[in-house]
């Protein structure tokens, strides 16, 4: 694991696929805890970095949905029990399996845990989680994540709806860090930010910095797994947003420090190798 920086006021290692193991202060928060192999039948080509006997003690997970990849139960069974899992309202039935303490939010919805401010905000997604429940079932959330003087927006998956972001950044001014999906698009997909969108949903909160998220873990037949980093690194450099977007690989760690003037730095690790599955 790259070394933490206790000089970092915000800390967020990309663990793969939409989960980020965040530190805000000594406060630990996972997102879309999936630290598993391959999706039933689809294999997991970049295995994640971490281990859950590597995961620090977390205070808090939060799913987004409940879709495999994004809530693995073998993953959540895994972490520490003290822990609280935070999920999207109407989740409730898919979450009977989990040891620890829950608690569903609703749109705008906000607790308080582990000294963090934690605020359940509207994303464009599907829900369910075996596909044809997506039809009654609308689970779906991102996170605005507020502590030790640090504010980051999970974003979760989501496809483009500026009405909702443009909304997130009016309520939640001066956001850090965005974690925003990339794939599996092009642009048009309603449940499924294209990079360029992606960069648009960074505008539309107006955070300070981005990491895109949710590529490079699983083959899509939407698109070719090498090409949402190559749009994305075209798109930053015609806009100019080099130094404030960061195209992390699995298993390395973007860190913030804490003098406002100063620039976040990435501290590296060997890459997990892809692998045709990655087991469990």
């Amino acid at each position: 694991m790259p070394i933490d920086d206790p000089r970092a006021s915000l800390s967020a290692l990309w663990v793969g696929h939409a989960t980020v193991l965040l530190r805000f202060g000594r406060r630990f928060v996972l997102t879309d805890p999936n630290l598993g192999g391959a999706i039933v039948m689809v294999p997991r080509v970049t295995p994640p970095s971490l281990t859950p006997r590597e995961l620090p003690p977390i205070d808090v997970a939060l799913v987004s949905h409940l879709h495999v990849d994004h809530f693995d139960t073998w993953t959540v069974r895994r972490i520490d029990h003290r822990a609280d899992v935070l999920y999207p309202a109407g989740g409730e039935t898919y979450m009977g399996s989990v040891e620890q303490r829950t608690r569903a939010l609703k749109p705008w919805e906000t607790v308080q845990r582990a000294g963090l401010r934690i605020t359940a905000v509207p994303v464009h997604h599907t829900g369910g989680r075996y596909f044809v429940d997506a039809i009654w079932n609308h689970a779906s959330t991102g996170y605005v994540i507020e502590g030790g003087g640090r504010t980051v927006f999970f974003a979760g998956d989501t496809g483009y709806d500026p009405r909702a972001f443009k909304e997130i950044g009016r309520r939640f001014p001066g956001i850090d860090l965005a974690l925003v999906p990339i794939a599996p698009a092009r642009g048009g997909n309603r449940n499924h930010a294209s990079p360029q969108e992606a960069l648009q949903i960074f505008a539309d909160v107006g955070a300070r910095y981005m990491i895109p998220i949710h590529f490079e873990a699983y083959h899509s037949t939407a698109v070719p797994l090498d090409e949402p980093r190559k749009l994305l690194g075209a798109e930053v450099d015609r806009l100019g947003l080099e130094g404030r977007v960061f195209a992390l690989h699995t298993g390395e760690r973007w860190m913030l420090p804490n003098d406002e003037g100063g620039a976040p730095w990435v501290t590296h690790e060997k890459a997990p190798e892809p692998a045709k599955a990655a087991a469990r």
